[in-house]
């Protein structure tokens, strides 16, 4: 794209050539040192599509552009050249903020750190779980329309493409994270296949999952396809591991022994420490889920609805498909599968709002793709691309979701097939007594989710002015 007008509206703007000393620019934002900044107008700054938001700090002038802010600097570099000095390069800096003091200012400022690298790494992709999401979503409406069988060479081969994504991510995601958190994207993606390589997968598939390590010693393991939080945390600690490796290894040797020894050690403490933990907070997590709707369908339809979002994020989701599966196999219905779809439609009303209200064209774009995916079952897109970026959002999204549990849990809704969310309506049907109070109960439910959290996201959730989680410096 050309930003040409752009950046000459910007110096207009910020007082024209004679008012700027110099420019430099971070990950995120144009930094400005002004003449006088009583003649920059702030106003009509933040009115333009391109910019977020204005903020003076450390004696700069700091407009907000996000990811677009270094082909935003190189065109106002076109326009004035005698910026391009060696005292004003472009180079990437970052605020000196204190350290937050305290447990809770300590644990808010490592969540938001958590967050703004998770969406990053997870931008590059949006597009293509996006479009593989509708994809899976209209296979399965042509399924359940009976004008395609899911036995079919076409099916198999249209659904595999759609779910290489979902398959692969800890290697794509390995890629990206690595990218983002300065470890090495090759050696992080390399630890991500083996996640995902078909020894391990096939333990995981076991009766008993779990192999055995140093005698008597052995770690349960998981099936980590699709997976998130794993690979972003053998990320994160990749360039520690590095940075010591490189340290004790002789540099003409680094090349070699550096990358194969970090895999090795990133791989085995993914799977004694992080499997361990994650194993342990997933089996709660199910248990105490399975207990509380037993308990009771409304409170429990209320926050497992709420909170399902966060589950998604930090990969806890997975150990209740096995709940799931063996709830359909062996009573022909499901409480937890039929709750899970309307969260994937609350997301959906949040996203779509999201794309109502905004006047950026892309974030509008992504917006419609996201909440189409989404009302297809698959809410990655959205929760990844927008939801997780815009805390408010994030936030009216729970809420809605948790109006549409209370109702489900209420009506007492069950879903009778895998399939849910918009495109799967058929699983809602009573194979026996055909549309009957439960179809009624995951219309309402579904309708109350999407309009809730679709008519909170759009007056409370979000505007053009907010800055997201991973364009703060």
């Amino acid at each position: 794209m050309e930003y040409t007008d752009d950046a000459k509206q910007i110096i207009s703007l910020v007082g024209g050539d004679e008012n700027i000393n110099t420019l430099i620019h971070c990950m995120t934002r144009l930094r400005f040192t002004l003449k006088d900044e009583s003649k920059a107008d702030t106003a009509s700054i933040e009115k333009m599509d391109i910019a977020i938001k204005v903020m003076k700090a450390q004696g700069q002038y700091q407009i907000v552009i996000g990811n677009k802010v270094n082909d935003v600097f190189n065109a106002i570099l076109g326009v004035l050249p005698r910026l391009a000095t060696e005292d004003s390069e472009a180079i990437e800096i970052k605020e000196d903020k204190p350290k937050p003091q305290g447990f809770s200012a300590t644990f808010k400022h490592g969540y938001d750190e958590f967050i703004g690298v998770l969406t990053a790494s997870m931008m590059p992709i949006i597009g293509v779980l996006a479009g593989s999401g509708i994809t899976k979503g209209i296979l399965a409406g042509l399924v359940s329309a009976n004008l395609l069988s899911d036995k079919s060479g076409v099916f198999l081969l249209i659904n595999t493409m759609a779910d290489t994504i979902f398959y692969f991510l800890p290697v794509i995601l390995g890629f990206t994270a690595a990218k983002k958190l300065g470890s090495d994207p090759i050696a992080i993606a390399v630890i991500g296949a083996f996640l995902i390589h078909p020894s391990i997968i096939g333990i995981a598939g076991a009766k008993v999952p779990e192999i055995g390590l140093f005698g008597d010693y052995a770690v349960k393991i998981m099936n980590y396809s699709g997976s998130v939080f794993p690979i972003i945390v053998a990320a994160w600690l990749g360039k520690y591991v590095e940075r010591y490796l490189k340290k004790a290894i002789p540099e003409m040797v680094q090349g070699i022994f550096v990358p194969i020894i970090e895999i090795i050690i990133l791989s085995f403490v993914l799977l004694l420490a992080v499997a361990p933990v994650i194993t342990v907070l997933s089996k709660g997590l199910a248990d105490g889920i399975s207990a509380l709707l037993a308990f009771n369908g409304i409170i429990g339809g209320a926050i497992y609805g709420a909170l399902y979002p966060i589950l998604v994020v930090f990969g806890l989701h997975w150990p209740l498909i096995p709940i799931v599966i063996n709830d359909l196999a062996v009573n022909g219905q499901s409480v937890i599968c039929a709750l899970t779809s309307i969260t994937a439609v609350g997301i959906a009303g949040s996203v779509l709002a999201v794309a109502v209200k905004t006047k950026k064209k892309k974030f509008e774009a992504l917006g419609y793709s996201a909440g189409v995916s989404a009302l297809c079952g698959i809410s990655e897109p959205s929760l990844y691309g927008i939801l997780l970026k815009y805390k408010k959002a994030f936030y009216m999204t729970m809420i809605g979701n948790a109006l549409g549990g209370a109702v489900a849990g209420g009506m007492h809704l069950v879903i009778y097939g895998f399939t849910g969310s918009l495109i799967g309506f058929p699983s809602f049907i009573n194979p026996k007594g055909g549309i009957d109070s439960n179809f009624t109960a995951y219309i309402v439910s579904h309708l109350v989710a999407f309009i809730a959290a679709f008519v909170l996201t759009y007056l409370f959730g979000y505007s053009d002015k907010m800055v997201s989680s991973d364009e703060q410096a």
